[in-house]
């Protein structure tokens, strides 16, 4: 059922420039651990897709909040994430209209033709110390402070 959702939502989200492409479940762990994630500590994810990496960080004890434009996929984050409130919340909307201030650590999943958008807009808002996860593409010209596997982990 949710690999139909996934090939909807994918479609969909391909219309709208940034298809759901689902982080690789050997890759999530290894993305919190560079993150550095901690308990209490507030994760975002712009583009969350199924939700399964919010999922994964409120197990680590983190509050997750998760953006996501595309309604079909909206609704499997939010049933995938209902044990987990109220540490899991998952919105519906445009996440770059989201302020990024109060979060720990933000982890993206973009198109490269978003990426100076992405830094450009994490550079403004994100407060000294904060962490910001690229996967598969890296920001135009900041240097991470990690490279993993395929992620890139830039401190602010």
């Amino acid at each position: 059922m949710i690999m139909a959702f996934g090939t909807i939502g994918f479609m969909i989200g391909g219309l709208m420039g940034a298809p759901w492409v689902p982080t690789r479940r050997r890759d999530m762990e290894h993305i919190l651990d560079d993150t550095k994630l901690k308990k209490g500590e507030l994760f975002i994810e712009l583009g969350c897709g199924d939700g399964r990496l919010l999922a994964a960080a409120s197990r680590r004890g983190a509050r997750a909040i998760g953006y996501e434009i595309n309604p079909v996929m909206w609704l499997v984050a939010t049933l995938r994430n209902i044990r987990y409130y109220p540490r899991v919340r998952v919105r519906l909307g445009n996440f770059w209209h989201r302020e990024l201030g109060d979060a720990d650590a933000v982890m993206a999943f973009l198109m490269p033709r978003f990426m100076t958008k992405l830094q450009s807009k994490a550079k403004t808002e994100m407060r000294s110390g904060a962490r910001l996860v690229s996967y598969i593409y890296r920001l135009p010209t900041k240097q991470p402070e990690h490279k993993g596997r395929c992620w890139f982990v830039y401190k602010y």
